[in-house]
């Protein structure tokens, strides 16, 4: 954000509604969806000569491998590839569990989140209080202690961070503007988020999640078998619950400025706003779920082909948007150039291209590109890029 104090201007609107809605919550659906795919390919064993659980723990230590190629040579450090091929081979163990098991073991592993989100929050916002009243005790000509001294450069760290100078701003965009710098921070990025305690954090999240989607799966929740009353108690209490918990955080961020070192606001708050972050993002994907699902039902999405055709090549589309990401933003040079109303610009526009691309491809093959690779690799033989029989309708 850039523009201070908070006001209803598109940039601080467009951030709410991203708050609201969107925020993790569209990595949370996919994940509930990639819990629900390892079930149906164990299901399908489209292969008789391999076993569906070798194929599944191939696939998995392939999706490592194209995590690895996104940050090193897409240059998407950010990517989720490498944490769900981890999390898929611990799925393994999950693979004939009922579905009370199932959400017994999500709501274990998400109990344990908030927990340690709540422990870490408090001690920083204590930090942080601290270090607001060793620069008020500088200020004075007092002395402070070595303990001060590290909350004070904690403090002033989190001040740079949510108000940084433009000399950072510059340094950041020059960092990412350069193909050496470029590729050390990628790689710097990439292994403290998946090769370090965050990382294993990040996999548990992506487990409890998946545990969901088969959970759902196996209810008959997710291929709309249930009761139309399922979906309608799916919506009214994953967006009654989760957006208004996360009106409390959304509030809570404008009235602090997002400074969570800011004075006022009671400590408390910001470590319940952190405790309650991954059960309100299940809520808010549940929401999404039993919206969707609602409309399929109705009939108000008819056949939704161009939805089936990126269903079908989510791995290529994933790669395909990390590559234009890189090319607009690091060789173009857009990164740190656009406000948020504007990357939402540029992220339609990539949506529509993506599926542009995928409703074509369809047209001539059967099996996206990067699906091809992953099947080879699971199954041992290489696909043929057959063309489809019948092509997705282009209405």
């Amino acid at each position: 954000m850039t523009s201070f104090p908070p006001r209803a201007d598109p940039e601080w609107v467009s951030w709410g509604i991203q708050s609201l809605f969107v925020q993790g919550a569209m990595r949370g659906l996919f994940t509930l969806l990639f819990g629900a795919s390892m079930l149906l390919m164990l299901r399908r064993a489209e292969d008789g000569h391999v076993a569906p659980i070798d194929a599944w723990a191939r696939r998995s230590i392939a999706l490592m491998g194209f995590g690895v190629l996104q940050f090193a040579v897409l240059i998407w450090p950010g990517e989720i590839l490498w944490n769900y091929g981890v999390s898929g081979l611990f799925l393994l163990a999950f693979r004939t569990a009922r579905p009370r098991t199932l959400l017994l073991g999500a709501a274990l592993l998400i109990g344990g989140l908030s927990l340690n989100a709540a422990h870490w929050t408090g001690q920083e916002v204590q930090q942080l209080r601290e270090g607001g009243a060793a620069a008020r005790a500088v200020a004075l000509g007092q002395a402070i202690t070595p303990d001060q001294r590290a909350a004070l450069a904690a403090e002033r760290a989190n001040l740079a961070a949510v108000h940084p100078s433009e000399q950072v701003v510059e340094r950041e965009i020059s960092r990412r503007t350069h193909v050496g710098s470029l590729l050390r921070w990628s790689a710097g990025y990439w292994t403290e988020q998946n090769l370090t305690f965050t990382g294993w954090i990040d996999v548990a999240e992506s487990v409890a999640f998946m545990l969901v989607g088969m959970a759902l799966f196996r209810a008959g929740i997710l291929t709309g078998e249930a009761p139309a009353a399922t979906y309608r108690v799916m919506v009214l209490v994953g967006y009654g619950g989760g957006l208004a918990w996360r009106g409390f955080v959304v509030w809570l961020n404008v009235r602090s400025n997002l400074d969570m070192g800011a004075p006022g606001i009671d400590p408390l708050a910001w470590t319940l706003s952190q405790a309650m972050f991954e059960p309100a993002r299940l809520l808010v994907t549940l929401g999404h779920v039993g919206l969707v699902l609602m409309l399929f039902r109705s009939g108000a999405l008819g056949a939704a082909p161009t939805l089936q055709a990126l269903g079908r090549m989510a791995l290529t589309v994933y790669c395909l948007q990390s590559a234009i990401g890189s090319f607009l933003f690091y060789a173009v040079g857009l990164v740190g150039q656009l406000s948020l109303p504007q990357l939402w610009l540029v992220a339609v526009g990539i949506w529509i291209v993506t599926a542009l691309f995928c409703r074509w491809w369809f047209g001539r093959y059967a099996m996206g590109p990067a699906e091809q690779v992953l099947r080879w690799i699971a199954y041992g033989e290489r696909p043929r890029g057959r063309p489809v029989t019948r092509a997705v309708s282009a209405s």
